[in-house]
């Protein structure tokens, strides 16, 4: 028997955010082009093509999981994403509607994907056994206590994580997250992943740049300089879905 995923439906405010061709049929999953409006949001193709020398679509097949450890303001998903009604879809189903699209890359979002981190090698099984697909997620260390186990399962040739970083300091951490930095878990996690070869890279998001140097500095040397390779900078954009959602609360 296979783990039920709880997926949440596209919630009006990101359909304003969401081309209407990239909502898949019955608007619980969609596709996503990570080079759209000329690319630099996101760099997955070119740090996967730079790994294993592969090259993928640029086109995702996108599924939205239930919940989030944090309360970011600036999220696009919006509280209504992350904690709206959810469905169920077993591992076996969602690989299914991901064959459907014809795609190469399947990416769980959030919310906070890595709360589910312990069924990810079911998934990946999964893909594994249809063909040779790329099974991609994100991670912010924060969400619970990582099993160095777990991690060497999740660590296969064709799987790439984002480690987003949300702030470089307390206090800029608490800025974007709404929430105190748990600095034990997040080093523990960050070391952990390192240890067992998880292929990943970091992305910071609207980090505070006149702390993000001595951040990077002390990553480098506690680390090395190879754990910040492909790492790049988020800036925040001005998403339709936020203004809609901040509204509609006010009112």
């Amino acid at each position: 028997m296979t783990y039920k995923w709880k997926v949440v439906p596209l919630c009006k405010e990101q359909l304003l955010d969401i081309k209407s061709e990239d909502v898949l049929p019955g608007g619980v999953f969609r596709t996503c082009d990570v080079y759209k409006s000329g690319g630099g949001y996101d760099k997955f193709p070119d740090i996967y093509k730079k790994r294993t020398g592969k090259t993928t679509n640029p086109k995702q097949f996108v599924v939205q999981l239930y919940g989030c450890n944090l309360e970011c303001p600036y999220c696009y998903v919006t509280q209504n994403g992350i904690w709206g009604d959810y469905l169920e879809y077993d591992s076996d189903e969602l690989v299914e509607e991901f064959l459907k699209t014809g795609l190469e890359v399947f990416h769980l979002i959030g919310g906070a994907p890595a709360l589910y981190i312990e069924h990810w090698p079911e998934m990946i099984n999964k893909l594994n056994k249809k063909g040779n697909f790329v099974f991609h997620s994100d991670i912010l260390l924060t969400e619970k206590r990582f099993d160095r186990y777990l991690l060497h399962a999740i660590s296969k040739p064709n799987c790439l994580y984002a480690v987003n970083v949300k702030g470089v300091t307390v206090e800029d951490y608490k800025r974007n997250t709404n929430k105190e930095f748990d600095s034990s878990l997040f080093w523990l996690n960050l070391w952990d992943l390192y240890i067992e070869n998880v292929p990943f890279y970091i992305t910071f998001t609207n980090p505070d740049m006149d702390y993000y140097e001595d951040f990077v500095n002390y990553v480098k040397n506690r680390f090395n300089d190879a754990i910040l390779d492909d790492s790049f900078v988020i800036e925040l954009k001005e998403y339709d879905a936020v203004k809609e959602f901040n509204k509609n609360r006010e009112n």
